[in-house]
């Protein structure tokens, strides 16, 4: 095992320079930097699936257009009609079971 001097990070440093200086692909966003070696030292997760960035959590989300929120509300609702007869179908043939019939 190393000492304990190795587990030491500059954040200074780190925090100078977060950015690899070189040219980006054409294709890239042109605000979009790749992260230097000392900037991955600000990069950090949480054990729970949390991103975080010099200490500030990353947010990251995901919207579903309207056709694809359409058609989670359809199922959603096709899955409460089915459940809902399913029951009325148990709470008759219960309701026949006892009677006799």
């Amino acid at each position: 095992m190393g000492s304990t001097s190795d587990k030491r990070i500059d954040w200074n440093s780190a925090r100078q320079q977060p950015f690899a200086d070189v040219d980006t692909p054409d294709d890239w966003p042109k605000d979009v930097k790749p992260m230097s070696w000392q900037g991955m030292n600000l990069l950090g997760a949480d054990g729970k699936g949390g991103l975080y960035w010099d200490g500030k959590k990353l947010r990251s989300e995901v919207k579903l257009g309207w056709f694809a929120s359409l058609i989670g509300a359809l199922i959603a609702l096709s899955t409460f009609f089915a459940a809902a007869a399913t029951i009325s179908m148990s709470v008759l043939d219960l309701l026949r079971y006892l009677d006799g019939k």
